[in-house]
């Protein structure tokens, strides 16, 4: 594959599942850390060196074994990456950098404000942020500026809410330099978010170019991140309620943010998204990230190997186009963070040997300590709802473990952490399937045409809402519905309307997830008016139109879309033609057994 050994600046979990990404291509990775590092276990190699990425000898006993030195974490020293750089810069016989990402970019993303500062640079948007002294004074300026609540964060050393503080009014002045003294310090206007989103980013080219993002640059799905205790809890993919035009502006805004900076690898891009559907980047890490690890299961390739692949001079190049998409519909990615006692964490990858599909990874960190991360869990499915309802005993366990984390007295056992989970599945039951289909009609009258249709959504299983949605009464609310459908997971809709009929096409205009049209007879010309306004839609908007008053066929139609990513759901359709087959060839071998003339009086 490639010849070149890499070097990592620290072992952690991060480093251990970039190993098992090099192992797979062959690949020789030597690790700086000390020698219980998770990563070192996975990797027997000479070329380790057992020290701490913060010592410049270690630093450089390392480069001196290894052709190219990426990092686990950022902050590491780069002044010794920058002597380094002046000694030896490039792979020997190449012009390519013996340091992916580039110190330079590590440095700029080391200090937060100097990361929000390049980014204005690059008008890339961001939140207002201003320097400020670690003082009452200053403090106050900075809410003068800013207004309350600001969130004042530690410039340097600052990851998983470590180094932020809310200042909420000038009442918490005082305690916040209390809780961040002795650090650089800057404010930032408080991001009123309504969702904080990630994009995993794969650069290929070592020069910076923001006018060549699109060619130097690959996208990871964006995905929705869950916070608590200021620490990643969940991911979900595709984020929830989010639509395919926000999430792709998601992924282009990461794409130029990362653009901007000089080397290749993996970056982590952290987002907010406003409620007025805008964007704004919170940060970014230089290298693979928690929200990422479901790609190890859920995409084509994951960030781990990705990021094997950017650094090196053979391979930058071999990251195909579709590398990064999903190759399954949904996932959820839960963390295993660690509990009372040091082997609290096992419960929750215990239990996640009893559901389906669930892939546990173990970080093999040794004795757990609270709010310490030891593993994680990833679950993949048809659709986000599948993967929700799989992973809710194992969010209850992690939840109860949280109850128990910081009990001192000793009393928290496994029995004790698995009836507080008994008492959360109790108060917390199973989520309801999320609707992958919506029924919609212009007016309640239109009920009773669709009711046989509901009903056999409710035999097959299909979770479904119903709405009434009049393309003449309430077009806003219309246009608002289809614009959302797709972003909410929905995979059909099914639109019933009569007389002018314009509810179907109206909708099927502004989604593009399929639209089934159910013409309703109304009062004079007995549903002809409505299935020639549905059927004939201009090039462009297609809707699948049914016969007059047929929600049955509208309802397997839709079944027959969502069974193309449900397995279930194409088994009840599968069936169901079986079963039709089976009751026409006995109707058949009935008629030829009896002759039609008895078969005729037998059915009246």
């Amino acid at each position: 594959m490639d010849d070149h050994i890499v070097g990592v600046l620290g072992g952690g979990q991060l480093g251990r599942m970039l190993v098992e990404a090099a192992n797979r291509l062959n690949i020789q990775v030597g690790v700086l850390d000390a020698d219980s590092a998770p990563a070192k276990y996975l990797a027997n190699s000479d070329r380790h060196v057992t020290g701490s990425f913060a010592n410049a000898p270690d630093v450089k006993a390392l480069a001196a074994r290894c052709d190219i030195l990426t990092y686990e974490i950022e902050h590491v020293g780069t002044e010794i990456l920058e002597e380094l750089d002046s000694e030896r810069p490039f792979v020997e016989g190449t012009k390519w950098s013996r340091f992916q990402p580039s110190w330079r970019t590590v440095r700029t993303i080391q200090d937060k404000f100097t990361q929000k500062q390049h980014f204005a640079k690059y008008a890339i948007s961001i939140a207002k942020s201003i320097a400020v002294s670690p003082s009452q004074q200053g403090l106050k300026e900075a809410g003068e500026a800013l207004g309350y609540p600001f969130m004042l964060k530690s410039r340097t050393q600052a990851y998983d809410g470590r180094g932020n503080f809310p200042v909420k009014s000038e009442s918490d002045i005082e305690p916040a330099i209390s809780a961040l003294a002795n650090r650089p310090l800057y404010a930032e206007k408080w991001a009123h978010f309504k969702m904080e989103l990630a994009v995993m980013v794969v650069k290929t080219a070592q020069e910076d170019d923001p006018d060549a993002w699109e060619k130097n640059t690959l996208a990871y799905p964006t995905v929705e991140t869950v916070h608590e205790d200021s620490i990643c809890k969940l991911v979900y993919v595709p984020p929830r309620d989010v639509s395919q035009q926000v999430a792709r502006a998601a992924q282009d805004l990461a794409r130029r943010a990362v653009s901007t900076f000089q080397g290749t690898g993996v970056f982590g891009v952290e987002l907010f998204l406003l409620p007025d559907n805008t964007l704004v980047v919170n940060e970014i890490a230089p290298r693979p990230h928690n929200s990422g690890h479901y790609t190890i299961e859920a995409c084509h390739m994951s960030q781990f190997e990705a990021q094997i692949r950017a650094i090196l001079p053979d391979l930058a190049s071999k990251i195909p186009a579709g590398a990064t998409d999903l190759a399954v519909n949904a996932a959820m990615m839960l963390n295993i963070l660690g509990g009372p006692q040091p082997d609290s964490h096992l419960l929750v990858a215990k239990a996640a040997l009893d559901v389906p599909g669930a892939k546990i990874h173990l970080y093999g960190k040794g004795e757990g300590r609270p709010g310490r991360k030891m593993g994680h869990i990833t679950i993949t499915g048809s659709s986000l709802s599948e993967c929700e309802v799989k992973m809710h005993p194992l969010i209850q366990m992690v939840d109860a473990i949280r109850v128990h984390r910081n009990d001192r007295s000793g009393q928290s056992s496994a029995t004790s952490i698995l009836k507080t989970q008994a008492e959360l599945l109790d108060s917390n039951p199973t989520p309801s399937a999320r609707a992958v289909v919506a029924v919609v009609m212009g007016s309640d009258t239109d009920l009773a045409t669709l009711r046989p249709g509901l009903t056999l959504l409710d035999t097959m299983g299909i979770p479904y809402e119903v709405h009434i949605t009049s393309a003449h009464r309430t077009p806003q609310y219309m246009l608002d519905f289809g614009r959302a459908a797709a972003g909410r997971g929905l995979k059909a809709i099914i639109a019933a309307a009569g007389g002018a009929a314009h509810l179907p096409g109206m909708m099927a205009s502004e989604t593009p997830i399929p639209v089934i049209g159910v013409p309703v007879k109304a009062s004079s010309l007995d549903g002809l008016d409505s299935l020639l306004s549905i059927v004939q839609m201009p090039r462009g908007i297609p809707v699948a139109t049914v016969g007059i008053g047929n929600s049955v066929n509208a309802a397997i139609l839709a079944a027959r879309i969502v069974g193309s990513s449900d397995e279930k759901v194409r088994t009840w359709v599968a069936d169901h033609l079986q079963q039709m087959d089976d009751e026409n060839m006995e109707k058949e071998h009935r008629l030829q057994r009896e002759g039609w003339k008895i078969y005729k009086k037998l059915d009246g």
